[in-house]
C-alpha cells in the first residue's frame, strides 16, 4: 500500500512541476520559491543580471583561531539555496597593514559580508587572497576582493585553465562559465559574482611574506582535487588546509584520489602546528586531522584486502562500508561513492606512490623562488 501511495505522489509531483520545466524565469504559485529578484532559478543556464532585491544575509560570525587568524565556519551539508553556498570554511590572517584572506567563499556577497565583519576587528584592506583548490565554494568570493580591494589572488593554475569569465570574441559576447554555485543559488546570494583569473600561480611549494606574515604555500598536488595546496604559518603554528582535511562529516572524493589524500595528510603532519583549520568541520586543535587520516587509511587498507580476496568492483561497496563513520554528516550520501572510486584507483596501487615527508624534509621550495616571491609580495 505504501509503495502504491509513493508512486501516486511521484506522479502528482511530476505534473505539478511541468510548468517550471524548460523555463528560466516563471511565476510559481508558491511564492517562497522566488528569490529576492522574483526569479525561479533552475539548474540550467540563466542570463546574469543586476537584481534589485535585498542581499542574502549570511549572518557571519568570525571565530578567532589563533592570535592573528579568524575563520568563518560553514554548514555541514551540501550547497543549497537554504545555506546560500555557505558550507566551507574560510579565514582571515591579520598582517601588519592588511588582511590576507584564505579561500574567499561561495559568492561576492559572502565575501563582502565577511570583510564587513573583519573590518570591525581591524580597519585594513585585503591585500592578498590565497586559494586552496578549484572547487567553487572556496573561491567565488574572489570577485569582491579583486573589484573592491584590488587584491592579488594567489591560487592553483587549474582555476585559470578550467574556468572562464565573460568573453568577447569576433564581435560577439559570450557569457561566463556557470559553476555549481552560480547555477544553484538564488540571485540575491550569487548576484555580482564573476570568475576573475588567478594573478599568481606557482609550480612548487613557495614561501611568502605578505604584510609581515611569514607563510608557506604548500603544494600537495592531486589529492582532493586536481591541484591542492595548504597554507602553513610557521610563526603562528597554524595550518589552513581546506578540503584535504574534513572532520564531523565524510569527504567528497569525486575529484580526488585516496593515495593523494594520504600523501597530503602526511605533508601536513610533517609541519609543526598547534591549530589546523579544515575545509569543512569545526575541530581545529591537534586532533583536527585524525578523522581524515583514519578514513583514508581504512579505505585503502580494506579495499586492497578485499581485492586480494577476489571481490570485484560491483560488490566492493557492500564489502567495505566504513561503519566507523556512520554517525558523521553526509556518510550515506558520499561514502559509498568514495569507496567505489577508490577501488578503480587502487587497482593500480604501488607502495612507491606513498610519500614519506619525514624522510624527504618539509622544505621543498628553491631559494630562488622564495626570495623572488617575498620581494613581489612585500
Amino acid at each position: 500500500m505504501k509503495s502504491i501511495l509513493s508512486i501516486i505522489l511521484l506522479v502528482v509531483a511530476f505534473f505539478a512541476a511541468l510548468p517550471f520545466i524548460g523555463n528560466k524565469t516563471t511565476t510559481p504559485e508558491v511564492k517562497h520559491k522566488l528569490d529576492a529578484d522574483g526569479n525561479f532559478i533552475l539548474h540550467e543556464w540563466v542570463p546574469s543580471h543586476t537584481g534589485k532585491g535585498a542581499d542574502w544575509d549570511y549572518n557571519l560570525k568570525p571565530v578567532q583561531v589563533s592570535e592573528r587568524v579568524w575563520c568563518f565556519f560553514g554548514a555541514m551539508e551540501m550547497p543549497t539555496k537554504d545555506n546560500a553556498g555557505d558550507m566551507s570554511n574560510s579565514c582571515y590572517i591579520k598582517g601588519d597593514d592588511a588582511w590576507i584572506a584564505w579561500d574567499s567563499g561561495p559568492s561576492y556577497i559572502f565575501a563582502s559580508q565577511a570583510y564587513a565583519e573583519m573590518k570591525k576587528i581591524a580597519d585594513m584592506p585585503v591585500k592578498a587572497v590565497i586559494i586552496s583548490h578549484e572547487h567553487d565554494d572556496h573561491w567565488l568570493g574572489n570577485s569582491y576582493y579583486k573589484e573592491v580591494h584590488h587584491a592579488t589572488i594567489y591560487g592553483p593554475s587549474v582555476i585559470n585553465e578550467n574556468y572562464y569569465g565573460p568573453r568577447h570574441i569576433d564581435g560577439k559576447d559570450y557569457p561566463g562559465m556557470q559553476t555549481r554555485m552560480i547555477k544553484a543559488l538564488y540571485q540575491n546570494a550569487i548576484r555580482g559574482t564573476t570568475l576573475p583569473r588567478v594573478d599568481k600561480s606557482f609550480e612548487e611549494t613557495t614561501k611568502l611574506n605578505i604584510s609581515g606574515v611569514n607563510m608557506e604555500y604548500v603544494k600537495v598536488g592531486y589529492a582532493h582535487s586536481e591541484e591542492d595546496w595548504f597554507l602553513y604559518l610557521p610563526d603562528d603554528k597554524v595550518v589552513l588546509v581546506a578540503d584535504v582535511v574534513m572532520n564531523g562529516r565524510v569527504t567528497s572524493n569525486r575529484d580526488g584520489i585516496v593515495i593523494g589524500q594520504i600523501n597530503a595528510l602526511n605533508a601536513i603532519k610533517s609541519r609543526d602546528w598547534e591549530h589546523l583549520v579544515p575545509g569543512h568541520g569545526f575541530i581545529t586543535d591537534k586532533t583536527a586531522a585524525d578523522e581524515s587520516v583514519q578514513y583514508f587509511t581504512l579505505m585503502k587498507d580494506r579495499v586492497l584486502e578485499k581485492m586480494d580476496d577476489g571481490i570485484t568492483a560491483d560488490f566492493i561497496t557492500k564489502e567495505v562500508t566504513l561503519d566507523e563513520f556512520k554517525d558523521k554528516d553526509l556518510y550515506w550520501v558520499l561514502s559509498a561513492g568514495n569507496v567505489f572510486r577508490s577501488y578503480e584507483e587502487l587497482e593500480m596501487f604501488d607502495e612507491d606512490d606513498l610519500i614519506d615527508y619525514s624522510a624527504e624534509g618539509a622544505d621543498t621550495d628553491t631559494s630562488g623562488e622564495d626570495s623572488e616571491t617575498q620581494e613581489d609580495a612585500a
